[in-house]
């Protein structure tokens, strides 16, 4: 297993942990990760972010977006109060009153110039482009001409990479060496081509680790995103910032409805950054739920099937016993909730088994 130096360095001491029923990764407290990166928020902060890839395309179902669907959802955000922000926008936003959401697209592909923007100009709502360097001019992808366009009139740019690559495939000893070069290439290709190096970054795959996240601060990016599901809350790490995905089968109303007026479930006691696991290896939490959410009971998912035999839910405190599955790269555990107010909340974490090729 590897923590990726989220989890206590001493191995032997973890197991000893798991046979008595302890945690056997309680990772480090990220109370109001955000102001280590400079970024201050309200405890009260709130915000919910979409990914989407492509819109009216279906070649690519699993990535799509149709127009009517989208068209709907901006609708239902203009309608019910909620207020849109680029990323950056809304750290600068953070005591806004209002709905938040970041609207953000993975990418660069041209569906979001020729049919997503149109919309978001019609609704008034604010988004940002994540776009991997190395595909600019490519076939189905935005050339630099167009995303200066798009830059000039207020939608944000992001970095998705140059080359789009799979990292944690890089062995450790070489990760670092990698992925600045691939940092090095597309700060560059954005400097010459828009005239800037954007200062927000969005993972790969939604792959990633803990030495990735401190390289990108070090470089001066201000926060990344990852893409398993969840809401930006103050303690979330600003170098490891959920989303929730809309596209495919997770395109319908009453989902997105659900989803954008989510809140967090606040976990006190364990890290944002993905488990990196192998086949059959097992892994133990003890989860710390934040008491002020008065939740009922709790709903678990794993590898997007419900489960309850995986679980715990006692005096606050949430105790997981996992197994990564055989053949899948990616996947999520999911708690969500709900209060004496049929509010809903929600948190997720997400495992990877890098020897699985997709």
């Amino acid at each position: 297993m590897r923590f990726g130096k989220t989890c206590w360095s001493n191995l032997v001491f973890l197991l000893l942990l798991s046979l008595i029923g302890a945690p056997s990764c309680q990772g480090k407290p990220f109370n109001n990760g955000q102001s280590r990166a400079g970024i201050k928020l309200p405890d009260d902060f709130s915000a919910v972010g979409l990914v989407y890839h492509r819109f009216g395309d279906d070649r690519y179902p699993s990535t799509n977006t149709p127009l009517d669907k989208f068209e709907e959802q901006l609708l239902y955000l203009t309608q019910n109060g909620f207020k849109t922000y680029t990323v950056s926008g809304l750290i600068k936003g953070a005591n806004d009153s209002a709905k938040k959401i970041f609207i953000t697209v993975d990418d660069g592909l041209k569906s979001f110039y020729t049919n997503g923007w149109p919309l978001l100009k019609k609704y008034n709502c604010k988004a940002t482009l994540f776009v991997n360097t190395e595909s600019v001019g490519w076939g189905d992808y935005l050339n630099w001409e167009q995303l200066k366009k798009l830059a000039e009139a207020g939608i944000e740019i992001g970095s998705h990479s140059h080359k789009h690559t799979y990292f944690l495939n890089i062995p450790d000893s070489m990760r670092e060496q990698v992925f600045l070069k691939d940092l090095d290439i597309s700060e560059q290709l954005f400097k010459d081509s828009l005239g800037f190096v954007p200062k927000t970054y969005a993972y790969p795959y939604g792959e990633y680790d803990e030495q990735m996240a401190n390289l990108l601060k070090k470089r001066g990016y201000e926060m990344s995103f990852a893409q398993n599901s969840g809401v930006w809350n103050y303690r979330t790490h600003p170098f490891a910032i959920p989303r929730f995905p809309i596209a495919g089968n997770y395109v319908e109303m009453e989902q997105f409805r659900l989803k954008v007026n989510m809140k967090p479930i606040l976990i006190g006691n364990v890290s944002d950054f993905p488990f990196e696991l192998s086949a059959g290896e097992k892994m133990y939490l003890r989860l710390s739920v934040d008491s002020v959410h008065n939740l009922h009971r709790v709903n678990c998912f794993y590898n997007n099937k419900s489960n309850s035999d995986i679980y715990q839910f006692k005096d606050d405190t949430i105790r997981v016993s996992v197994k990564m599955p055989n053949n899948f790269r990616r996947v999520l555990l999911t708690f969500t909730s709900t209060d004496a107010t049929n509010q809903w909340y929600w948190w997720s974490k997400l495992f990877v088994n890098s020897g699985v090729e997709e």
